[in-house]
């Protein structure tokens, strides 16, 4: 099986679809089945948004019908012996062999189990190659835990692996402190202190668009600018727009990287990217590769990837933004806040406004990080209690600090 993705000549009535999953068989015919499954889940249903998540749902249904051809197996044939073992077989040597985690493992499992189910509805197979088992699971609480009918149980396919929720990491104060002083590379620093500062995801850092940047004295914010990230210009994810606010402070150096270190480089090279970074050769910075090796070369004792640079953003401004408002971490309120329950965070923002907080640091957060639920931003209450006591006020103030130091010394 090979994986190719498609350029701008590839269409579907009359529709172009470039970067879209090409999928060929050994002898390089076309995966007929395999395409017509990929067009239905990315195309035709409207919950993928992302061109982006093409090339992943792509490469995870190749990995599994690679399996299936290095293996000789059939996958239309799912008698009594491959009914019992092909995904399962699949599953334990894609753990075992290849060391993928659970996650991994579970997403492409799941991913190949909706092409077996788009199979069957086509008539390609004639049964499913798993059982479904009962499994225990957390029932609601809060306010309307009544309407939970449930049981407590829920049915899922007996192939996935058991996963546990990972916990997240956040760079403590020191951390951050030892981060920015050791990244020498200025553009670095700079994508840096912007992930720090806005929580951005790594997307998002190398497409934001140079003209988003503006000349500090045109600026009549005295704290912050206000940015709206547009879709059609830059990558965001589910192609949705934000909107985030960049420190004054922040926005001058950016402003200062533009006309000095970017123009020069640009100008030498001749090139002319409509991206703020740009690497050594005048280039866009690699989405792919390059942010994350840039920073793995910086050899820290700890680990740092552009991800934990957003939990780091969220965790800190979350924890900044509560205390601020009034509501300790151990107050009742934001003990229902824990509860990562919809019902009960209603609750929550009744209970402010009746105390006249018109100010919510969980709406603020998951609108700045362009979360579409709030249940995903209410994770970073649950280690907020794991973050240094000194740098869970003015949080924004302490990076910028540290980031002049680290420039200076």
């Amino acid at each position: 099986m090979e994986f190719l993705l498609a350029t701008q000549e590839f269409e579907i009535r009359g529709h172009p679809y470039e970067g879209f999953p090409i999928l060929l068989k050994a002898n390089h015919d076309v995966f007929v089945e395999g395409m017509e499954f990929l067009v239905h889940h990315c195309l035709k249903r409207g919950s993928v948004q992302s061109r982006r998540s093409w090339e992943t749902f792509g490469r995870d249904l190749c990995d599994y019908f690679e399996f299936i051809e290095a293996n000789g197996f059939d996958w239309r044939e799912l008698d009594h012996r491959n009914h019992e073992t092909l995904l399962a077989l699949y599953r334990d040597v894609s753990f075992d062999r290849f060391n993928l985690s659970a996650s991994t493992v579970n997403r492409r499992l799941h991913l190949v189990i909706k092409f077996y189910q788009f199979a069957l509805k086509q008539g390609w197979v004639n049964t499913l190659p798993y059982d479904l088992e009962t499994v225990r699971v957390r029932q609601t609480k809060g306010l309307l835990a009544h309407t939970d009918t449930s049981g407590g149980y829920a049915v899922k396919p007996d192939v996935l692996l058991k996963t546990r929720p990972t916990k997240i990491k956040v760079l403590n104060k020191e951390q951050v402190d030892e981060l920015l002083k050791t990244t020498r590379n200025k553009t670095l620093r700079l994508i840096v202190r912007l992930a720090l500062l806005t929580g951005l995801r790594k997307e998002e850092l190398l497409t934001i668009p140079v003209h988003y940047i503006s000349a500090p004295q045109s600026i009549s914010a005295r704290s912050h600018v206000v940015v709206e990230l547009d879709p059609q210009e830059m990558s965001t994810k589910g192609d949705t727009p934000r909107t985030i606010h960049l420190p004054i402070s922040l926005m001058a150096d950016l402003w200062d990287y533009v006309i000095h270190e970017r123009h020069e480089t640009i100008r030498k090279h001749g090139t002319d990217p409509k991206a703020l970074f740009v690497t050594a050769k005048g280039n866009p910075w690699s989405i792919r590769t390059s942010l994350n090796n840039s920073l793995n070369r910086l050899a820290l004792p700890f680990s740092c990837y552009p991800h934990i640079l957003r939990h780091t953003y969220a965790t800190h401004t979350l924890k900044s933004l509560l205390d601020r408002e009034g509501l300790s971490f151990d107050s009742h309120l934001s003990k229902l806040i824990k509860e990562k329950n919809p019902e009960v965070f209603s609750y929550l923002e009744q209970l402010l406004e009746k105390k006249g907080l018109a100010f919510n640091p969980l709406i603020y957060v998951r609108d700045r990080l362009g979360h579409s639920s709030i249940t995903t931003t209410e994770k970073y209450l649950h280690f907020l209690d794991d973050i240094e006591d000194d740098l869970r006020t003015s949080y924004q103030e302490e990076i910028e600090e540290m980031a002049k130091e680290a420039a200076c010394a």
